[in-house]
């Protein structure tokens, strides 16, 4: 026999367990699939954001090779003329700073190039027919003009892979990776040979590209906490990597390391377990790389973890060819899914607690009646009928009605509880689902929340770090006013300036108005346009200046500056900059020869300063302008 005694507590409480399971599961599930889908799409990110940045960082040496061949054709370029080759790789080193090594050698064995080296200095190395088989190394200032032999080596271009690769190949093209004899490092050159009216190659042009480069760039990304991205060639053979391991190996035995055929390392032989395992899970899908020509992306388990990747081939059509892989593994978010579920089973658990004590409650309160009823009908119809039993029912009269008040009353209030009852399980139900769809909709959108809070905390902070080990005094000996200064003089420097930190967008001055400080790059870089006419001019990057010729002059700015990244400036104000001069008198004369060699800037001043009244002496402007710009920073600054 059934007891209403077990039904009416299981109705409640069986409803209220059903509820939090399957709203528990639901809310893991649906974190579940949400950390999938973001980490896949970080991972697609990543592999776009490196293709973007490494297709541009490449096509850079490709320009300049377009642009130096039609100097040649043009006749502008004369390859024969080493002076004027000279001044060519100086400026075109000015024109990109990125470029480490740009030089030629051609068939007689000659050879000239500017080489940045370690210490940020540029050299010149030279090597002509007077000069035998040796190659000789110059240092250079800051305007490109040589200073004095360093070193003098043994070196013929022609033997080398870059050379040797152009001439094979008889085009624009890049060299197979090799290692750099300048620096022992790995590299790879962008070639472009130079042939003869009459179809005979005359000498090849060269950019190098330094590996490392990329393999800072990827060392830089903020991916996740054990994320990880690299490049890798058609062979499987490590480009660049994200993670800091040494890409050249020690070779078997027998085996030879030369420049020409350097021993790589194998991503399948990387130090870090997620490329590795990675390049293995590549190579047993595709059987080998040559086979991948889309952009692919999957997921596999390593170690018991998923991991979610990205891959995307980069192809220019001059020779390279390259993979680039991004690896998201999904327990780096699914560690918050965890503890999102943890605390959504703790608090249902005490939430299911104090439901099934209220449901008991309520059901005792619910069945004691009936209980009470269900006795007097059984005493009733047992014939031993206890008047006092209903007595908290309802009040009898005389023997007869009050048997009929009773059986009355107890049918009536018999329904009335149980309409009570279903209606209270009907109210008891809509709640526990309004209950659900709310702790649905408040776990995806915290979990959203919670991510894009997380990932803009680290972003911060990372950027914080970075900032906090640039080292001003460092960058400002570079500048070419403060290059003589001492260390006590660039710590007084830096006490009459200042630090000012700004980000992608923002604008540092606008064309019109007063110039009213000298600002230089400590980190990041700007651009400088026209706002009027909407002309780009130029872009400035770390340990380069701008605003001086305004401030120094007196007139309203002529162009805009915006930056392009996370940028730090160190500013010098017009009180600043007075004190700076007052202090130092050779400096003032440096900056005055320095405006003067911008003759054609200053003309283009010249309309602005008749309109402004500042052009009182024309005649000694033109006749003698070095004179006039040290008598008007006097006039400024009281000199």
């Amino acid at each position: 026999m059934v007891s209403i005694r077990k039904i009416i507590p299981a109705l409640i409480v069986v409803p209220i367990f059903v509820a939090v399971g399957v709203t528990g599961w639901l809310s893991f599930r649906s974190g579940q699939q949400s950390v999938e889908m973001l980490a896949r799409k970080l991972s697609e990110e990543v592999s776009d954001r490196i293709e973007s940045e490494v297709t541009t960082y490449m096509k850079h040496p490709q320009v300049f090779h377009e642009l130096t061949l039609a100097a040649i054709r043009s006749g502008n370029l004369n390859v024969q003329d080493f002076e004027q080759l000279e001044r060519f790789f100086w400026n075109q080193m000015l024109w990109d700073d990125s470029i480490i090594y740009s030089y030629y050698g051609n068939e007689a064995g000659e050879f000239i190039g500017i080489n940045v080296v370690d210490d940020g200095k540029r050299v010149l190395r030279i090597r002509q027919q007077e000069s035998g088989s040796s190659r000789r190394t110059y240092e250079l200032d800051s305007q490109g003009n040589r200073l004095g032999e360093i070193s003098v080596g043994e070196y013929d271009p022609r033997v080398r892979p870059w050379y040797q690769n152009a001439k094979s190949l008889g085009k624009t093209t890049w060299s197979p990776i090799y290692k750099f004899q300048s620096q022992d490092v790995l590299g790879i050159t962008a070639v472009a040979p130079v042939y003869q009216a009459g179809g005979t190659l005359e000498g090849v042009f060269a950019i190098n590209i330094s590996l490392g480069q990329l393999s800072d760039f990827l060392n830089s990304l903020e991916i996740s906490p054990a994320g990880a991205a690299f490049i890798v060639e058609r062979s499987g053979t490590i480009v660049a990597s994200s993670v800091i391991e040494n890409l050249l190996v020690e070779g078997e035995a027998g085996q030879t390391d030369s420049p020409e055929n350097p021993n790589r390392l194998l991503a399948v032989e990387s130090v870090n377990p997620a490329i590795q395992g990675t390049a293995r899970e590549l190579l047993a899908r595709y059987n080998d790389l040559d086979s991948i020509q889309t952009s692919e992306n999957f997921k596999f388990s390593l170690d018991g973890k998923m991991q979610l990747v990205a891959v995307n081939p980069i192809q220019d059509g001059r020779g390279l060819d390259w993979l680039i892989v991004a690896i998201v593994p999904e327990s780096d978010f699914m560690g918050y899914i965890y503890e999102n579920t943890r605390n959504t089973v703790v608090l249902s658990l005490a939430g299911l607690v104090a439901a099934t004590l209220l449901g008991i409650a309520i059901a005792r309160w619910l069945i004691q009646p009936i209980l009470q009823l269900s006795a007097t009908a059984h005493d009733i119809e047992l014939g031993h009928f206890d008047p006092n039993s209903l007595t908290d029912v309802t009040n009898r009269g005389d023997e007869v009605g009050q048997l009929a008040r009773i059986f009355q009353d107890m049918a009536n209030k018999i329904y009335a509880r149980e309409q009570g009852f279903k209606n209270q399980l009907n109210l008891l139900q809509d709640e526990t689902d309004k209950a659900k769809k709310a702790m649905l909709l408040t776990q995806m959108s915290d979990s959203s929340y919670f991510q894009q809070l997380l990932m803009k905390s680290k972003r911060t902070r990372s950027k914080a770090e970075e900032f906090k080990k640039i080292d001003i005094a460092d960058l400002l000996k570079k500048v070419s006013y403060f290059n003589s200064f001492s260390e006590a003089e660039i710590q007084r420097l830096i006490e009459m300036g200042y630090r000012k930190i700004l980000y992608p967008g923002e604008y540092v001055c606008r064309e019109d108005e007063q110039g009213d400080a000298f600002y230089i790059i400590l980190e990041g870089s700007v651009e400088i346009f026209v706002e009027k006419i909407d002309k780009f001019l130029t872009n400035l990057g770390v340990g380069t200046f701008f605003g001086e010729l305004s401030l120094l002059l007196g007139i309203p700015r002529t162009a805009t500056v915006r930056t392009r990244e996370d940028t730090v400036l160190f500013v010098l104000d017009r009180e600043g900059l007075q004190k700076l001069l007052r202090n130092y008198k050779d400096l003032a004369e440096q900056i005055a020869q320095a405006l003067h060699e911008h003759k054609a800037e200053l003309e283009s001043r010249k309309e602005l300063l008749q309109k402004m009244g500042l052009l009182d002496d024309e005649e000694g402007f033109n006749q003698n302008p070095l004179g006039w710009i040290r008598n008007r920073m006097s006039t400024l600054f009281g000199l």
